[in-house]
């Protein structure tokens, strides 16, 4: 919200929103036994498959983007004998029609480039369906996108065991 306006600008709604499902993810997680992971941000990513229990960590540095530059992720969920490498969850929420949709392969190549198994997920309903039939294409169990869900189907996925 501007205070000085007492409005919420877009990119404030944006914000809040996004961390609305940001919230649903980290309430799943705590929901099955994972614990937040507050030390070393910088090193976990690389000392992954050395982390023991289940813990996650939120914004945590996991290398480096297609242009070099700094990649932080959403989640970076640790649990060894689920996800030996590790998984990612990113989350994109998009309520209105806007360009989210347009960073769907920048997102996709960085997650390529990482090569750990990543599931994204979107909801909002303000992408275009033609860009999320897209990413969800790019998906494969056996690939590092491993699956794009909305928050009804990652909430079926986690029902159904996906954490662990």
């Amino acid at each position: 919200m501007n205070s000085s306006s007492g409005t919420t600008s877009g990119g404030g709604r944006a914000n809040k929103t996004g961390n609305s499902l940001e919230q649903f993810v980290e309430h799943k997680l705590k929901e099955h036994g994972y614990t937040e992971f507050w030390d070393h941000k910088r090193q976990v990513f690389a000392n992954r498959t050395t982390i023991g229990g289940k813990q996650y960590g939120k914004q945590i540095y996991c290398g480096k983007s297609i242009y070099e530059t700094d990649r932080k992720c959403d989640f970076l969920v640790l649990n060894q004998e689920k996800w030996p490498d590790g998984l990612i969850i990113e989350c994109k929420w998009q309520q209105s029609s806007g360009s989210v949709d347009e960073k769907y392969p920048f997102a996709f190549f960085n997650i390529c480039k990482i090569g750990v198994p990543t599931v994204v997920l979107l909801d909002g309903n303000g992408y275009k369906p033609a860009a999320m039939r897209w990413l969800k294409e790019q998906a494969h169990p056996q690939r590092a996108l491993i699956a794009v869900y909305n928050m009804v189907e990652f909430q079926t996925a986690v029902n159904n065991g996906f954490l662990g």
